[in-house]
């Protein structure tokens, strides 16, 4: 734990750019991630985000295998769940507006909420495009299961057989996290046990970092 600390630190002191304002979201839709696609990977990544089948196995056919989103056997692996290293930080994966951020790994700040103060490093696996109605183009969704399946219902639905609370937002209590598959409610609990509250809508702070070998030995990609 020492060592993930120390390393946060270091990441913190030589960021790539300036710091981009938005807000956090939540999602998880068990479709397979938008930059597990080769037409989304820049010619600078390495690899590319690991794709899983409905029993959350690695797939050796990942780049070409079909969202599970649409009747295909690429889905989330189970693994891009949120994790605490310590109180104020953790570790995890996102989603963001250009594909051009795949494989690349951000460190934020949350600036409002109860996680006020509190920092995450992510990598990026998924996008949600040009943004939505209420997600716009400079926020960041992270993957927490039961976070919400946005506008994809058919992913979980075919993975585990249901979606868990609304698609925007997701499970609105720890409680509810005890709804979800075991393996996933770790995930959920993250949410509410250690960044204490829902965070859509919070504000952050975040600049790209190197990725730390915690997330790329997880995603199977870096840029």
């Amino acid at each position: 734990m020492r060592l993930d600390i120390s390393i946060a630190a270091a990441l913190a002191s030589v960021p790539f750019a300036a710091a981009i304002s938005g807000k956090s979201y939540t999602g998880w839709d068990c479709c397979k991630p938008a930059c597990s696609w080769s037409a989304n990977l820049a010619r600078n990544v390495q690899g590319s985000p690991k794709v899983c089948d409905i029993n959350n196995n690695p797939l050796a056919n990942g780049l070409s295998a079909t969202t599970g989103c649409s009747s295909g056997i690429g889905y989330l692996c189970d693994t891009y769940v949120p994790v605490p290293v310590s109180d104020t930080l953790s570790y995890g994966f996102a989603t963001v507006g250009p594909t051009a951020s795949c494989c690349k790994c951000y460190q934020l700040t949350w600036t409002s909420g109860a996680a006020k103060g509190k920092q995450m490093v992510v990598q990026v696996i998924n996008s949600f495009g040009s943004g939505t109605n209420d997600v716009k183009g400079n926020d960041m969704v992270i993957l927490a299961p039961g976070g919400g399946a946005g506008p994809n219902e058919a992913g979980c639905r075919s993975q585990y057989g249901r979606n868990w609370g609304s698609n925007n937002g997701g499970v609105t209590s720890g409680a509810e996290c005890a709804n979800l598959p075991q393996n996933l409610q770790g995930g959920c609990y993250w949410r509410y046990n250690w960044a204490r509250g829902a965070i859509n809508t919070w504000n952050i702070d975040y600049q790209q970092v190197a990725c730390p070998s915690r997330l790329t030995s997880i995603s199977g990609c870096s840029a």
